[in-house]
């Protein structure tokens, strides 16, 4: 740990001993970061690290960067008497998706502690930000995928140097999801690599990367009333709101954070008593990367929900799809996933709950590269290319110009 910070039990907040342990020897609680100061921004830092006091690193020590963080905020077309929205456009991270913001801290942290590398879990996104930054620091990373993983996402992977197995069961039931989990975790912990598994229960301090979208936040869009954030394994979700939290620790106001979640993966739902060990069923949600059947955030979603004032809001893919599609309209392209919370939006809209003069951001989570079949059916309504001789080049030219294109 640094000087500045410090990592306790959620529970009964007794400290971590050591750098490793992801359960309270005491309680059995999991464990969360605290810092000694506010988020302030350092004007000489840039990306992430312009928060760096409120990040779990040695400021002074080596770090591990694409150039992540600082990505804009864009506003989509004003409408007559609708919901201002802008886009948190995390889809433009480094690797195409927010997971950059986590696993840089996490690779920082492997160099810094003199870790062995990574091992973990991922429905895709996080694995091709895990080999990313593993390749830039130096070392290793290990990851188990779905056993259905996108084909595009798992290219990603190993394109970047990333060994990869496609394990049965991950993601799809929450026997299967949270055995793996804690296998790995602990394999993690005895044998000295870091655990990419991208939520606070095994990773609290690599998570802080991604409080750092409501730290942006605060600075872009300090009349937002409402940030809608997708929901797999509550990860993003517990980040985004403890950053708000800590902010409003410090006397600012923040907007109440929304969970958008697909119906076909209900765990916050079915969690909402706090019995957090997933859902009974097989998720049946096709979209890649919140096909998660157990929260590995679970208090910290909820926490996020409920102390901003939010609520939870559920989603069809069908949803999702239509989301994309008014997304790309605009000239913005994510993957499903990355429209899930302006499909969470646009259900609340529809359900009066929000109004104009309300000012809404949604957090679009990853590139629309990342899912080759989704983008195909977002080009079906394109026409079909064909190819052409220089001796037609007048004629295609003369009719787009009459068709206005």
């Amino acid at each position: 740990m640094s000087a500045h910070h410090r990592v306790v039990c959620r529970d009964c907040t007794t400290e971590r001993i050591g750098t490793s342990a992801f359960r309270c020897p005491v309680c059995g609680g999991e464990y969360t970061t605290t810092y000694s100061s506010p988020p302030a921004s350092i004007d000489t830092q840039s990306g992430i690290w312009r928060w760096s006091s409120v990040l779990p690193i040695d400021p002074d020590g080596p770090r591990v960067s694409l150039g992540e963080g600082n990505t804009p905020l864009v506003p989509l077309a004003a409408r007559d008497d609708v919901v201002p929205i802008a886009v948190k456009c995390e889809h433009l991270n480094p690797t195409g998706s927010f997971k950059d913001r986590i696993l840089a801290i996490a690779a920082t942290l492997v160099v810094q502690r003199g870790l062995g590398g990574f091992v973990g879990t991922s429905s895709g996104n996080g694995g091709a930000s895990a080999a990313a930054y593993a390749r830039r620091g130096g070392f290793s990373a290990l990851l188990f995928t779905l056993s259905d993983v996108v084909a595009q996402k798992l290219l990603q992977i190993r394109a970047l140097g990333g060994r990869a197995y496609m394990l049965s069961g991950i993601g799809h039931d929450a026997a299967t999801t949270s055995a793996a989990a804690e296998r790995i975790a602990s394999v993690a912990a005895a044998q000295g690599y870091a655990p990419v598994l991208t939520g606070g229960r095994y990773a609290p301090e690599a998570m802080d990367g991604a409080t750092t979208i409501a730290y942006e936040l605060w600075e872009q869009a300090p009349d937002a009333t409402h940030v809608y954030v997708p929901v797999g394994g509550g990860g993003l979700l517990s980040a985004v709101g403890r950053g708000f939290a800590r902010l409003a620790a410090s006397g600012h106001r923040v907007p109440r954070v929304v969970a958008v979640q697909p119906a076909g993966c209900a765990t916050l739902r079915a969690s909402a008593d706090g019995d957090f060990r997933g859902i009974s069923e097989e998720t049946s949600t096709s979209i890649s990367g919140l096909q998660v059947a157990v929260l590995f955030d679970g208090p910290g979603a909820w926490q996020a929900i409920r102390s901003s004032g939010g609520h939870l809001v559920e989603i069809t893919d069908a949803d999702a799809a239509a989301a994309q599609q008014l997304l790309a309209d605009e000239g913005i392209l994510v993957e499903p996933a990355g429209a899930t919370a302006y499909a969470g939006a646009l259900a609340d809209i529809a359900a009066g709950v929000l109004h104009p003069e309300d000012r809404v951001i949604v957090v679009a989570t990853g590139a629309g590269y990342k899912d080759a079949d989704a983008l195909g059916r977002l080009a079906a309504s394109s026409p079909e290319p064909r190819r052409i001789t220089i001796d037609e080049l007048d004629a295609v030219l003369t009719t787009a110009r009459e068709e206005g294109n």
